[in-house]
C-alpha cells in the first residue's frame, strides 16, 4: 500500500514492519525429525555442485579487487538457495537472526522493553508501548516519549532498523537514553533485560461487552487468552469481542488451545502434509457459550485469519473488518549446524469445511468495514479511541441486543 507523500509512505511501511514482528511460524519441529526425513529420501548431492562453489570462492579470492567476508558470502548463498524455492514463507536465518527470532517467538524480548514507530515531526522514534517489568518501565520511559539520542549520540533521521541495532546491548548492560517529553529533554539510564510480554489485553466496554485483544499466537498466548476470557466472565461480560487485528499468527499449539477452549466438540485444526494426508485436531465437549464477534483486518495473518474462519464456520461468532492475507502454509524451523536455521514450508492447513485460505485470497469477514490509512496507523499506535474505531463500533452494534 502506498500513500501520496514519501513521509506518509515511510510511516506506513514502518508500522507494517512492527505489526508483523513476532512469529512467522505456525509450527515447530525438532531437528532430529528433519534429519530422519532427509535420510528417508536418501538425497545425495553431486560432488560437482560443491566443487563449482569452491571454484567460485577461489575466483573471488584471487581476482576480486575489493575486500570480502567469506561468512557473509556463505550466508547470502544460503539465503538465495531458500529464496529460489519461490515460497514467500520459507527463509534462511543467520545465527544472530535465529536467536532473535527464538526470543520473540516465545513472547520473550531482549532489550529495553519498548515498541516504537518513526515520528515524522521530530525525525526520532515515538514510544508506542512500554512493557511492564522492562528496563524502560523502571527507568520511567512513557508512551509517547520521543527517543532522540542513545549515550549522547543523536538518532534523529535514522531508520527503525538502524535504531534497533543501536539499541542492541548484552543483557545486564545499561544505556543513557534521551527522550523528548512535553518539550523537555530527559536523560534516563535504562537496563537491558529479557522481558516477558503478555500478548493479551482486555477491558470491559459499555453494556458489559468484553473486549479482548490478542496480538499473536506465540508461546503463552493460549494460557493468557483463557485467563483473559475467564476474567471478563467474572467481571460480568454478556458477550465478548475477540480482536485479532494486526495479529501476525504464531504456533499451532497455541491456536488449537484457544479454539479448543472456545468451541464445542469437533474438528478445530486440519493439516495436510506434502503427500496429501490429513492430520486432524479435535476439540472436547467443553466450550464458552457467549455471543461473540471477531475483528480482523488486512494485517491479520496466518493463525489469526484461521481463528476467525473457524469461529465463523462454527457459527460461533460474527466477523467484522477487512479481508485477510490468505496464509495457509505451515513452516518447520530447522536448526543448522552453523548456528543458523531454515524456516521452511512443510505442509498447509485448511478449515473445518476444507477451505484453503490461500486459494481464496484470504478470509472475508461477514461485515466488511474498511479502515483509512490514518485510522490504521492510529490503531497500531494504540491512539485510536473506541468511538473513532469503525470496526469496533460495528462489533458493538452487532452485540446491542445482549447489553
Amino acid at each position: 500500500m502506498e500513500m501520496e507523500t514519501k513521509g506518509k509512505k515511510y510511516s506506513i511501511q514502518t508500522m507494517l514492519t512492527l505489526i508483523v514482528i513476532g512469529s512467522a511460524l505456525t509450527a515447530l519441529i525438532l531437528s532430529g525429525l528433519f534429519v530422519a526425513y532427509i535420510n528417508s529420501n536418501s538425497y545425495e548431492p553431486e560432488e560437482e555442485i560443491y566443487s563449482d562453489f569452491y571454484e567460485l570462492i577461489d575466483i573471488i579470492d584471487n581476482y576480486f579487487i575489493g575486500d570480502f567476508d567469506l561468512d557473509e558470502i556463505i550466508d547470502h548463498a544460503k539465503r538465495a538457495a531458500v529464496a529460489s524455492l519461490d515460497d514467500m514463507w520459507s527463509f534462511y536465518m543467520t545465527p544472530h537472526e535465529y536467536n532473535t527470532f527464538l526470543a520473540t517467538a516465545n513472547n520473550r524480548h531482549p532489550g529495553i522493553g519498548v515498541s516504537i514507530l518513526y515520528d515524522e515531526e521530530t525525525g526520532g522514534v515515538r514510544v508506542v508501548r512500554v512493557n511492564r517489568g522492562s528496563g524502560a518501565y523502571y527507568a520511567g520511559i512513557l508512551a509517547n516519549d520521543i527517543l532522540v539520542a542513545v549515550d549522547d549520540e543523536s538518532i534523529i533521521g535514522f531508520s527503525i532498523d538502524e535504531i534497533r541495532d543501536i539499541l542492541q546491548r548484552p543483557i545486564g548492560d545499561t544505556a543513557d537514553v534521551t527522550v523528548l517529553r512535553d518539550g523537555e529533554y530527559i536523560v534516563l539510564s535504562v537496563e537491558y533485560k529479557i522481558v516477558v510480554v503478555n500478548p493479551v489485553s482486555y477491558a470491559m466496554l459499555p453494556g458489559n461487552i468484553g473486549h479482548l485483544i490478542l496480538r499473536n499466537f506465540d508461546e503463552g498466548a493460549g494460557e493468557n487468552f483463557i485467563d483473559g476470557v475467564n476474567a471478563l466472565i467474572d467481571m460480568g461480560a454478556v458477550a465478548i469481542i475477540y480482536d485479532v487485528r494486526n495479529n501476525g499468527g504464531g504456533r499451532v499449539t497455541e491456536v488449537t488451545k484457544i479454539l479448543d477452549f472456545l468451541l464445542p466438540e469437533g474438528e478445530i485444526f486440519i493439516t495436510v502434509d506434502r503427500t496429501g494426508e490429513e492430520n486432524i485436531t479435535w476439540s472436547d465437549e467443553y466450550w464458552i457459550d457467549l455471543p461473540a464477534v471477531v475483528l480482523v483486518n488486512r494485517h491479520s495473518y496466518s493463525g489469526a485469519e484461521f481463528f476467525a474462519a473457524m469461529l465463523s464456520e462454527y457459527d460461533y461468532a460474527a466477523t467484522v473488518g477487512e479481508q485477510t492475507t490468505g496464509k495457509n502454509r505451515m513452516q518447520s524451523l530447522i536448526p543448522l549446524s552453523s548456528g543458523g536455521a531454515i524456516n521452511i514450508s512443510t505442509g498447509h492447513f485448511v478449515t473445518r469445511n476444507r477451505v484453503d485460505l490461500f486459494n481464496i485470497g484470504g478470509f472475508t469477514p461477514g461485515y466488511i468495514i474498511d479502515m483509512t490509512d490514518e485510522e490504521l496507523i492510529a490503531f497500531a499506535r494504540e491512539e485510536l479511541n473506541i468511538v473513532d474505531d469503525p470496526q469496533l463500533q460495528k462489533a458493538l452494534s452487532l452485540l446491542e441486543n445482549y447489553r
